[in-house]
């Protein structure tokens, strides 16, 4: 075994630094990325966890941070880790899920549709692997015991909580973005800070945080949110949700805020509670909404969403309009990976692609990749449905948020298919969807066992 993990480690630091040397990078950043693999290697072989923790701290804290003095993402290279280490170490689950094997087809599926569109080679490949990367690691953390997804949760979650309060910062007192400067040997530059909304003469600032894309920092903490349900108890849970709700609210993400409003409406029609616990439900629909009114650059953002004013409902009505048209020709196996609108914001925008997560799933991957990945998305909201019925209120909210997120969200933001880091965040919601239903059928067999036991010391003869 230990030749084997040895020979493991010789071919991914000599793919590592070749894949460097290949994208135009200099022999001492290639030297330099290989010395960090052996590195994380032997961490990885040593004390496989930690990888866990620095990749829950990472993908919080420096989502869009480089391994320094190279291209190469941070959340890439820990994802990498984690998939190597989860291989080579004994694993504490072995079953599957089917919805891991489903996400195992659908990349071998996708790895068709880029055989069959390389256009731009390395870039191509480079792109497939790294969503394949995001894409698998919900593959490796169900490999985990319960108490470590436990953990890598609460990590996860207090990291994001700091991210949280860095944005909230940077919209405040640092508005010259100094924390960019600090973080800038992860290739942070101060220039590429804050977001804004522009209505009219009007400039709103979104918290972005080290996320950089505010509709990205609105994904990122909806995920924590709703993995904060799970993961904490008592009034950390809920200290933790009111703050990553905040920090949602203030990303001025649509998606993100829409698809919490949905939930508790959800929760409303599905979930069996009590007349008190609907009154909270309703109270919080009410005061939320009459909050997100009174704020000025919230209230401008959600009310003329679709509307006629609103540039990027326009935008979004046109490019589905036109979806059959430019899938011409591309409906089999797509456009392609690596392509400059996936790359070049400005050749982005004037292609306009449609920015819906099921069909830029289509328009890149070719049908098939677009029907097994609305398939899978559809079967998590089944599993969600399943919590949404629970006896438990905050595994009940997890399943609601995740279908909304699916129904609303992924229909208004595509950065699920495209951006790395919120592939990765849609990972943990898959993830930690798997583990807010076994919490919810544990508890719910507990009660049946408890309820069986009663009936029978009651109708026992005394």
């Amino acid at each position: 075994m230990g030749i084997v993990r040895s020979l493991a480690i010789v071919a991914v630091v000599a793919a590592g630094t070749f894949g460097c040397l290949l994208a135009g990078e200099s022999v001492m950043t290639a030297a330099f990325l290989g010395l960090a693999l052996i590195a994380g290697s032997f961490v990885g072989l040593q004390h496989p966890t930690w990888l866990l923790w620095a990749l829950a701290v990472v993908v919080a804290l420096l989502p869009a941070g480089y391994v320094p003095g190279t291209p190469v993402p941070l959340i890439f290279t820990l994802t990498m880790a984690v998939l190597l280490a989860t291989v080579l170490h004994p694993r504490d689950v072995s079953t599957f899920t089917p919805l891991e094997y489903a996400l195992m087809a659908l990349v071998v599926v996708a790895g068709l549709s880029v055989a069959a569109t390389m256009q731009n080679g390395i870039d191509d490949i480079l792109e497939y692997v790294k969503w394949t990367s995001a894409t698998l690691l919900v593959v490796a953390l169900l490999r985990l015991r319960a108490d470590q997804l436990r953990t890598f949760g609460q990590v996860f979650v207090v990291a994001s909580s700091l991210s949280a309060a860095v944005g909230l910062a940077m919209l405040t007192v640092d508005k010259s973005a100094r924390t960019f400067d600090l973080l800038s040997p992860f290739g942070y530059d101060a220039s590429s800070a804050g977001r804004f909304v522009f209505n009219g003469a009007a400039v709103t600032a979104r918290l972005s945080g080290t996320y950089i894309d505010p509709n990205a920092a609105g994904i990122g903490f909806l995920a924590a949110l709703m993995i904060s349900l799970l993961v904490f108890d008592g009034f950390r849970r809920w200290a933790l949700a009111l703050l990553l709700f905040a920090a949602v609210a203030m990303t001025l993400s649509r998606a993100a805020i829409f698809s919490v409003v949905l939930a508790l409406l959800l929760m409303l029609a599905f979930h069996t509670m009590s007349t008190r616990g609907r009154t909270a439900i309703i109270g919080t629909l009410v005061g939320g909404m009459a909050l997100l009114s009174a704020i000025p650059a919230s209230r401008r953002r959600i009310f003329s969403s679709f509307g006629d004013s609103d540039t990027g409902s326009t935008a979004r009505s046109d490019a589905l309009r036109e979806f059959p048209e430019k899938m011409s020709g591309h409906w089999l196996f797509g456009h392609g990976w690596g392509i400059a609108e996936f790359k070049d914001p400005e050749k982005a925008f004037n292609i306009n692609y449609v920015a819906n997560a099921p069909l830029l799933s289509v328009y890149r991957g070719g049908l098939l990749v677009g029907i097994l990945f609305t398939a899978i998305m559809i079967y998590g909201c089944y599993l969600a449905y399943r919590c949404l019925r629970s006896s438990r209120s905050e595994v009940a909210l997890y399943g609601g948020c995740f279908i909304a997120f699916f129904v609303l969200g992924m229909q208004l933001d595509f950065s699920t298919v495209s951006i790395p880091v919120s592939v990765t965040d849609l990972s943990l919601m898959l993830v930690y969807l798997v583990v807010a239903l076994r919490s919810s059928e544990s508890t719910d067999l507990f009660r049946q066992a408890q309820s069986r036991e009663l009936s029978v010391r009651t109708r026992a003869p005394r």
